[in-house]
């Protein structure tokens, strides 16, 4: 089973699943870590090419390998 992972405001993230013509995935910016009513964490991402794009995704879910990898910055 893997480590929890520990996610905080500011913290970067790389999608990286396979995308057209070899492009880089996004980069996503985590904006705010919550909580939800169902008890699972939660991190509220920001894409840092284009700020208009917002996901929210289970902390779970970025400690994933085969969907994103945490980068410096």
């Amino acid at each position: 089973m893997p480590s929890a992972l520990s996610v905080a405001v500011g913290h970067r993230f790389r999608d990286v699943q396979q995308r057209n013509f070899g492009r880089p995935g996004l980069e996503w910016i985590v904006k705010d870590c919550l909580t939800g009513t169902d008890g699972i964490a939660y991190a509220r991402l920001v894409c840092a090419s284009d700020t208009s794009q917002l996901k929210t995704l289970s902390v779970a879910v970025l400690g994933e390998r085969g969907r994103f990898e945490r980068i410096a910055g």
